[in-house]
């Protein structure tokens, strides 16, 4: 019977690369991992930088900043064993630095 997972995030980090390695080095341990980006809300006004051009999806957004999150999950019973890879490989100082 399919059982449903609750998932935990465990890095969020405007560092891509180091997000993409850590999701490789769980996936090769054997964890489900899920990966996804996004960006903050901007505050609202005129200064927000909004564009109706943006959002209607007949040319690519214009950036002007680049404020993307990159989040990494995983399932809430690999969530220990997870953080204790991600610790090992810190130490040994194979990954890039995970803070915002």
């Amino acid at each position: 019977m399919f059982k449903l997972k609750r998932w935990i995030t465990i890095i969020d980090s405007r560092n891509k690369d180091a997000v993409d390695s850590a999701d490789v080095c769980l996936k090769n341990a054997g964890l489900r991992t899920k990966t996804w980006a996004s960006e903050p809300m901007p505050v609202g006004g005129c200064g927000a930088q909004m564009r109706p051009a943006d959002w209607s999806g007949k040319k690519p957004p214009v950036r002007l900043r680049n404020d993307m999150l990159y989040h990494l999950a995983v399932t809430a019973d690999d969530e220990d064993r997870a953080r204790k890879l991600l610790e090992a490989l810190n130490e040994k100082g194979d990954r890039h630095d995970l803070s915002l």
